[in-house]
């Protein structure tokens, strides 16, 4: 007897949303607007593959059968494509550079600080490089959801959300503040060491934005 399993469904998703009528799927409210042709294709596809068994089942138990397989075998393919489109119309432009950000009580804009940081580091401007990478990599946290975007957050605030969601960076986080800290509130010597634990948060998190 024909057993459709997550891995055929998921499948048959993609096979149907590669099919023509189906290109537009990367639109705004396309599975609202489509549901019935995909519905459709999903039982036209399965009652195809159930026909032998409705064929032989000669009434009774076997018929019974049959159709609780097909209406299991019916919501998992409806559920695979409804995943696959919303995935699709979820999902980001990679080539789309990220927009403004709230970080503690100002509005950075991810471009400029990447400049910024670029352009310190040049110049061996240790201070203002950590300040500027601190903030890219709140920034970081934030898209990758590790933090939510909050005006007036604290770095002990982001350090909870770290510790929360992802307490494998917190030592790595703890170092970065510090430096972030030292160089913006005080006027204590900030060197290459400073950066460098800046970094190294940059790194992690690039990691993290990739999973």
């Amino acid at each position: 007897m024909a057993e459709v399993t997550n891995d055929d469904a998921n499948d048959l998703a993609d096979e149907i949303l590669s099919r023509e009528e189906f290109l537009g799927a990367q639109e705004p409210g396309f599975f609202e607007r489509n549901v019935d042709r995909a519905l459709e294709a999903i039982f036209e596809f399965l009652g195809d593959l159930f026909g032998a068994i409705f064929g032989g089942a000669g009434g009774g138990a076997g018929t019974a059968l049959a159709y609780i397989l097909l209406g299991l075998a019916a919501a998992v393919l409806i559920y695979a494509i409804y995943k696959a489109l919303s995935d699709r119309e979820s999902k980001p432009d990679d080539d789309e550079e990220a927009g403004p950000r709230i970080v503690f009580d100002e509005v950075v804009e991810p471009t400029e600080l990447r400049e910024q940081l670029r352009r310190h580091r040049a110049s061996s401007d240790w201070r203002q490089a950590v300040i500027a990478g601190f903030r890219l990599a709140v920034v970081g946290l934030i898209d990758a959801r590790v933090a939510r975007e909050i005006a007036g957050a604290t770095t002990g605030d982001f350090a909870v959300a770290v510790e929360a969601r992802r307490p494998e960076l917190l030592e790595t986080y703890r170092h970065a503040a510090g430096a972030f800290e030292r160089a913006f509130y005080s006027d204590l010597l900030i060197d290459q060491s400073d950066l460098a634990a800046v970094d190294t948060l940059l790194a992690r998190l690039e990691t993290v934005g990739a999973e």
